[in-house]
């Protein structure tokens, strides 16, 4: 039976150095907040620790909650057997997370929703590509455009499968996050649901959708810039709100 966690993504980072280089670039001072998505065995959490006010971790898996909560007794940590990303209203200054790579996506769009300052995450590279791809590039998705439109992001430094236990097949990227504005669920879900009619005219889904006064110029829903799709994808919350 294959490794549980291993199909769920979840690769241990266990490279101090990396760590520390993290902890780093999250520039995080003793009034912050920190959230982490992941808290795993602790390492990176400890770190965290040491420079935030209070930091905020969530594992979902059962049996790594338990021994960390079992072990870690630091005074400003908050740790939580949850999903971080059906949370709401969560309070945090700094996100900090070795993402698994199944979540990756889940995080983004939650991220696209909260209020906070910077965000330091570690990610797939193949998925650091598709978050920066563009509508003239093949893996242009609705995460690109959703990343485009409310994130500044920075590829801070690459991560070697030796860092992490088990080792993934792939190699990993340290992403720096600044946010550009917030966005609702439900606009995701329509992002979401315009790329899956993503070789279609724009201004046909618009219409279908009531919105009888989108101008594309003939340009399917995958050819749009970033902020014309999401412009679209707002239209049509906004239309559902009235409706």
């Amino acid at each position: 039976m294959p490794n549980k966690r291993r199909v769920l993504g979840q690769h241990m980072l266990v490279d101090r150095k990396v760590l520390a280089d993290i902890v780093d670039a999250a520039d995080i001072d003793k009034s912050e907040i920190v959230c982490e998505a992941g808290t795993g065995r602790g390492i990176l959490t400890a770190e965290l620790c040491k420079r935030a006010r209070t930091v905020r971790s969530f594992e979902v898996d059962r049996a790594l909650y338990s021994d960390a909560r079992s072990k870690m007794t630091n005074p400003n940590l908050e740790l939580t057997n949850a999903d971080l990303f059906h949370s709401a209203n969560l309070q945090f200054d700094v996100f900090v997370s070795n993402l698994p790579y199944s979540r990756s996506r889940d995080a983004f769009e939650w991220l696209a929703t909260q209020k906070f300052k910077r965000g330091v995450v570690m990610v797939q590279k193949e998925f650091a590509d598709k978050l920066q791809a563009g509508p003239d590039v093949k893996n242009y998705r609705a995460i690109s455009a959703l990343a485009a439109c409310c994130f500044r992001l920075k590829e801070l430094f690459h991560v070697s499968s030796e860092s992490f236990e088990p080792q993934p097949r792939i190699e990993s990227v340290v992403l720096g996050i600044q946010p550009l504005q917030v966005t609702s669920r439900e606009t995701i879900r329509n992002l979401n649901l315009l790329f899956s009619k993503r070789n279609r005219k724009a201004s046909s889904v618009a219409s279908k959708a009531g919105i009888a006064d989108f101008e594309s110029g003939g340009t399917s829903i995958g050819k749009l810039p970033p902020h014309r799709i999401l412009e679209l994808a707002v239209l049509m919350s906004d239309i559902h709100a009235f409706r």
